[in-house]
């Protein structure tokens, strides 16, 4: 079962700062918090979100580089942080030394985690990103924030003030939109930017699959908030929706070959078999036109129904040729007069792996590194496809990420009230298309 905590199956997915300047006001905490790393010791790291994406981004942490380990641990659910800890145990066994007093439980124990360690994992359903993001820019620790990094534009745009603080503060954050470290879409990026299919006049982008996760059944013991918790990814509020939780790595991708983000977002979505006391609070399907400002177009179809075609592909189309990228099957190809078949790797590189060792190398080296905001901006361009979908209205850029209408919901314990609750039948009531108010 993945963490509700974490967003993904495991399989998926500096220390030396200046202290001139802006950053001299630090410099007594710099010197405290790397003085094992300038005798030597090992670099702290530490783990907040303890399912699936967070063991495995952890996991991958620790293996970027030889002298760093996990310190601190932090979650909701203890039966969860204790299968992680010993998970990486297994795996990296003279990386991992959490001690007792340093696995945090409850909604605040980020804060602690954070203050334990040099480098923090951010692995937490999205709702949370922003202010765990804000928690650690405000205690000048390195981030590695897992994709989205909001739900709402509330989110995004405590996450780009965050990062602003970031920077100012010589601090580096990596996002986990792992396509942007992959060989193939490294090159067919750089391909298409130098001109190889011309102009791009659209894109077309799909994640039409089947059902993502199992849905985990009620204890008898859970509270509404616990059940929703363990059930994150089929409640909007806590993951964003599908084309937030999925459909960004695409877009993200559009959003790179183009160097900018759409002006306008409009479609459709909907439930169409996600129906009845299992289906939780999200749409099944989106189909979302997106609009930049030179008139391009991208084109996104995002799908969770079983026993359909499905695809999960990014396609730019231009004045030239086209290209497609087809990610797990690492297919990278441009046709027209510029044709080109990406020639595999060998040994393949890992983009999950690949993302860690980019972001723990700019650490080590005190190189720039700064990741946030782009993913803001992409996860922002996912939200207002949703926001589009959900509201049956025309999304403006500017309007909708000023929005001031609230998606998620924190908590300080686990006696909350979710923000949805089940009708009397068990179900979970969707909003209306063409009713609902996204601004």
């Amino acid at each position: 079962m993945n963490s509700p905590l974490d967003n993904s199956s495991i399989n998926r997915r500096s220390f030396l700062r200046t202290t001139t300047g802006a950053a001299a006001a630090l410099g007594a905490l710099s010197v405290e918090r790397f003085a094992h790393a300038a005798e030597g010791g090992p670099l702290k790291l530490g783990m907040v979100g303890c399912g699936g994406r967070g063991t495995g981004a952890t996991n991958q942490a620790l293996h970027s580089m030889e002298n760093i380990q996990l310190v601190a641990v932090g979650e909701l659910f203890k039966d969860i942080a204790d299968k992680a800890i010993s998970n990486l145990s297994a795996m990296n066994s003279t990386k991992v030394d959490v001690a007792p007093d340093h696995l945090f439980l409850g909604f605040d124990a980020y804060k602690k985690v954070i203050a334990a360690c040099d480098v923090v994992v951010l692995a937490t359903p999205p709702t949370y990103r922003p202010m765990m993001f804000e928690e650690a820019v405000r205690q000048g620790k390195h981030a590695f924030l897992e994709k989205p990094v909001a739900v709402d534009a509330i989110g995004i745009r405590r996450v780009l003030k965050a990062a602003e603080e970031a920077k100012k503060k010589n601090l580096k954050v990596g996002v986990g939109l792992q396509r942007r470290h992959k060989p193939g879409y490294l090159e067919a990026v750089k391909r298409v930017q130098d001109g190889a299919i011309g102009d791009v006049m659209y894109g077309r982008t799909f994640w039409d699959m089947g059902a993502a996760r199992a849905f985990v059944k009620r204890k008898p013991e859970w509270n509404e908030l616990e059940f929703q918790l363990h059930n994150q990814f089929y409640f909007a509020w806590l993951c964003g929706d599908i084309i937030v939780d999925q459909g960004l790595h695409n877009i993200d991708v559009f959003n790179w070959i183009k160097g900018a983000y759409p002006i306008t977002a409009k479609g459709v979505c909907g439930a169409e078999v996600r129906r009845g006391e299992n289906a939780g609070w999200l749409m099944d399907h989106f189909a979302i036109e997106f609009e930049y400002a030179d008139g391009s177009r991208l084109f996104h179809q995002n799908r969770q129904i079983p026993d359909c075609w499905n695809y999960v592909a990014e396609n730019a189309h231009g004045t030239k040729g086209s290209l497609e990228c087809i990610n797990d099957r690492t297919i990278f190809n441009i046709t027209g007069p510029n044709e080109w078949h990406y020639q595999k790797e060998n040994p393949i590189i890992d983009p999950y792996q690949q993302e860690h060792n980019d972001l723990f190398k700019a650490i080590t080296h005190n190189e720039p590194y700064m990741e946030a905001e782009r993913g803001a901006k992409s996860t922002m361009t996912a939200i207002m496809g949703r926001m589009a979908g959900w509201s049956g209205q025309l999304m403006k850029w500017d309007e909708a990420i000023a929005s001031e209408v609230p998606f998620g919901k924190e908590f300080q314990d686990l006696n909350g009230q979710p923000p949805i609750l089940p009708e009397a039948d068990g179900t979970y009531k969707l909003p209306t298309i063409g009713k609902y108010k996204a601004i």
